[in-house]
Parts: structure tokens; C-alpha cells; sequence
């Protein structure tokens, strides 16, 4: 399904016989994308130009790179130069991390880079979302989709175990995150989480937006629209969406959603309910 907005086209594209996969394909998108990250993700470049931040590092995208994002984070592109055309693979971490354990990994391997140019992981996508789009045969779906989860795993997942003092650096920060997911949808006062952190204000802002490129707040906006994301995925009605996750009112979740998703939440809904058809 497709859906052609002012920053271009977006389509997706998801099989039965792949649960937890989904491509995302973009085509002359000059969207500044700001997402918060509930599944591993492998965005390909075909074509771009632009300046984007995650995990407190700022990288230049160009043609033929890729981008590597997991669960927990977030990333926002802040400036972007030219249309860009590419591809997502959102995998869930239930998927990566089946593949992990046959790997010896840890269940949720994270992953050393957030961006390369290897030519072998990026054909392993495009050739695994063109078995999904083309809807070919279980088992050649099944085949990419190993093939794809493996050169990711070998290439790119850490497999020493963090320090004890990266460990605590970075434990508080977590705690608050992991505090904003478990009330997404509920007001949360900075004071609460200077309390789950053990922090001042000042250190907790300056240190959540160094870990997660996002103040609190904005993080908790994403996680929202994540949110609901899957509740329209699911074809709940919008009437109770915008509530249930957290929004004070139907504009006001439109308002967001379409700044983090580029499209509004009504024409998402549309074109997931045309994917389950």
C-alpha cells in the first residue's frame, strides 16, 4: 500500500509467512524522521544526502549507506540535503533474537555501528524485502530473511560484555527510559524521574538527551506514537486511540503523529488495513 505525501511516497509491505518483519520503501522523502525504535531496523540508502543523530553521535548519510538502529532508542535526521529514496527492514527483537541464541548471543544482541556501507548486508535486505513484495515461496522468504539476520549478527553484534564502569554510567539513564515506557501514556513530572534516576534535573536532562537524542519528554511523545502505530496496525478505531496512549485530544495526537511518521495517523490506519486484506 501507498500513500504519496508532500515529502514523497511511503509504502509497506509485510507476509504471513515472516511474522515480525516489515519493509517500509521511501521514495524523494525530504522528511526530517524522528523515531523511537521498538524493533531493530536496517534503513538502505539508495539515494540521500543528510546529517543524522543517534546515540549521541552525529553521521552524514550518503548514497549506498545504511543505518543500524535497536530496540530502546531513538534516532531524528536534522538535516537533509536532497530527496532521499531507501529502504527500512523493522524486525522485532522476538525474531532477532531466536537468531541470536542460535548464534550463542545474548537474546538482545546490540549492535557495535550505527552506520555502514557493506554491500553484502545491504543486497541481503533489498534481495529479502523484493522476496516479501513479490510474495515468493516460504521457504525463499525464510532463506533471505536467515541470510539477512545472519551477516547482521556476524558483522555487527557486540559480543563483549559492556564494562562495569559503561555499566553504571549509563544505569540511571536506562531506569528512566525503561520508567517513560511503562507510563507512555501517563503524565509524568520531571520530579519522578530525578527520584528513579537519582539525579538533578539539570544532570538527568543533559544525560537522557546524550544517551536517547531526545529530552524526556519528546522521548515519551515517541513512544506514544509507537504505540499507537500498533494499535492502528491492529484496526482499533481512532475515536479511542489518541486516549489510550496518552494524548489529551484527536488533533493533538494527529499533530504529532504526522510530525513523527509523516503521514497521519487515518492514512496509516488505511494502509494497514489494505496490507491485512
Amino acid at each position: 500500500m501507498s500513500r504519496s505525501l508532500d515529502t514523497g511516497t511511503i509504502t509497506f509491505a509485510r507476509s504471513d509467512a515472516l511474522p515480525g518483519i516489515e519493509v517500509m520503501s521511501a521514495q524523494q522523502s525530504t522528511h526530517r524522521w524522528r523515531i523511537y525504535h521498538e524493533h531493530y531496523a536496517v534503513c538502505t540508502c539508495d539515494t540521500a544526502a543528510a546529517n543524522w543523530r543517534y546515540r549521541h553521535n552525529s553521521q552524514f548519510l550518503d548514497n549506498k549507506d545504511f543505518m543500524l538502529m535497536e530496540p530502546g532508542e531513538s534516532h531524528f535526521t536534522y538535516r537533509v540535503y536532497k530527496p532521499s529514496d531507501f529502504q527500512v527492514l523493522f524486525l522485532e527483537p522476538e525474531v532477532v533474537a531466536r537468531f541470536a541464541i542460535e548464534a550463542e548471543l545474548p537474546a538482545n544482541p546490540h549492535l557495535r555501528m550505527a552506520q555502514d556501507n557493506n554491500r553484502e548486508l545491504f543486497q541481503a535486505c533489498r534481495e529479502l524485502a523484493s522476496a516479501i513484495e513479490n510474495e515468493a515461496t516460504i521457504l525463499e522468504q525464510q532463506s533471505h530473511l536467515t541470510a539477512c539476520v545472519q551477516i547482521l549478527l556476524t558483522r555487527y553484534a557486540e559480543r563483549r560484555l559492556p564494562s562495569p564502569k559503561a555499566i553504571g554510567t549509563h544505569y540511571a539513564i536506562s531506569k528512566v527510559a525503561e520508567y517513560l515506557r511503562a507510563h507512555f501514556d501517563k503524565p509524568v513530572m520531571l520530579d519522578e524521574l530525578c527520584v528513579v534516576a537519582g539525579l538533578s534535573r539539570f544532570h538527568l536532562l543533559h544525560m537522557f538527551k546524550k544517551k536517547y537524542n531526545v529530552p524526556p519528554h519528546a522521548y515519551q511523545i515517541l513512544l506514544r506514537v509507537a504505540r499507537a502505530c500498533a494499535l492502528l496496525r491492529r484496526g482499533l478505531p481512532l475515536s479511542s486511540i489518541a486516549f489510550s496512549v496518552g494524548f489529551a485530544d484527536q488533533s493533538h495526537f494527529t499533530r504529532h503523529f504526522r510530525q513523527v511518521m509523516c503521514t497521519t495517523p487515518a492514512r496509516y490506519a488505511q494502509a494497514a488495513m489494505n496490507r491485512r486484506k
